[in-house]
């Protein structure tokens, strides 16, 4: 550990019975936060992510590991800093702000020194709402009460802040405004952070690095264009960049899908790849009365439509222009794209068509 770390994990295991070996919400995390960076832990619902959360605050007790904050352990099995002693400032989905208190009020809760309150007026003043100071909480809008959220977390001076899915309750230009500032605002004042989000494209928007998490286990911890250009699993590739899993046959240098094969002779034939990635834009969809494919649902997305396909018991998303006609229902084939990425796992083999 060095220095330059505000957080350290070390072979964080946690369940919430007394069988270690089963049931294990984590399993043997492990992850670094240098100072000044945020990092994102990004997952599905159940994954794990809000168990990681509250220990990280103080709230669990790790069955094996330990966490250490700014060179000091703050929990481990046999020791447990209780969490007002942690300076972890932390900021909910749902603000947690105390009604009966104005803005300034609930800016100032956690100050422990009450006579600086300048930091108050700069803080309230570098988020945008000094203006607001004297107004209650169901007299500001969502993106106000998320701002005042941030400044309580950082008045008592906290190094680190633990944020849980800190958008998902505003709308969506608010959300948009406000989380591109969070970084500015943590390097403003020389801050860490982990946010906890199920939202790759918010993850991958903001953060330095990103953690993608499953099942309790941390599949790849990297900057998001290392994400995105080399993911390192199967569950990488299909949750951050939204590909297609294919099962492939692999026989005399060909890879066989169901919709359509590609020569890859540099792969070994005693190669135990089973599976081919492939971004829904990859794959071409055409309408034929005679084709393989149905269209079981189809989705506006602004710039492009994503088609859901059943090709042989298998769900299949193809991105198409605007202008293409098909609709759900239709018959239809579909085809690789020539010169298209690709990954093949296990391995993450990155290729082209």
């Amino acid at each position: 550990m060095t220095q330059d770390n505000a957080l350290v994990i070390e072979n964080l295991s946690h369940s919430y019975d007394n069988n270690k070996a089963s049931n294990l919400i984590l399993d043997s995390i492990n992850l670094k936060i240098k100072h000044g960076e945020l990092l994102g832990l990004l997952g599905p619902s159940g994954c794990g992510k809000t168990t990681l959360l509250r220990l990280i605050a103080g709230f669990e007790t790790p069955k094996e590991g330990k966490i250490i904050l700014n060179n000091n352990e703050i929990s481990s099995s046999n020791n447990i800093v209780v969490p007002e002693k942690r300076n972890i400032g932390m900021v909910f989905q749902d603000y947690a702000l105390f009604p009966h208190l104005n803005v300034f009020e609930n800016a100032k809760f956690g100050l422990k020194n009450k006579n600086n309150l300048s930091r108050i007026d700069y803080l309230l003043s570098v988020l945008g709402i000094k203006s607001l100071k004297m107004r209650y909480p169901h007299e500001l809008s969502g993106g106000q009460k998320q701002r005042l959220a941030i400044a309580r977390a950082l008045a008592p001076g906290t190094s680190f802040l633990l944020l849980d899915e800190p958008f998902c309750s505003l709308d969506l230009n608010v959300k948009l405004r406000l989380r591109s500032e969070l970084p500015t605002i943590l390097r403003n004042f020389n801050a860490s952070g982990l946010m906890v989000t199920h939202d790759p494209e918010e993850a991958m928007a903001i953060c330095d690095k990103v953690a993608v998490m499953n099942d309790g286990y941390i599949h790849q911890i990297d900057e998001p264009s290392k994400l995105i250009n080399n993911p390192k699993t199967l569950f990488v590739s299909s949750f951050i960049l939204g590909n297609n899993v294919l099962k492939i046959n692999f026989s005399k240098g060909i890879i066989n899908t169901v919709i359509g094969s590609i020569n890859n002779s540099n792969l070994q034939e005693n190669s135990d790849i089973k599976y081919l990635s492939i971004s829904p834009k990859s794959i071409s969809i055409e309408k034929s009365s005679r084709g393989d494919g149905t269209v079981i649902a189809k989705e506006y997305l602004g710039e492009y439509f994503i088609y859901k396909v059943l090709v042989e018991d298998i769900h299949i998303r193809v991105r198409t222009q605007l202008d293409n006609k098909i609709k759900i229902g239709d018959k239809c084939n579909l085809n690789l794209i020539k010169n298209m990425q690709y990954f093949l796992f296990p391995g993450g083999i990155k290729n082209k068509i």
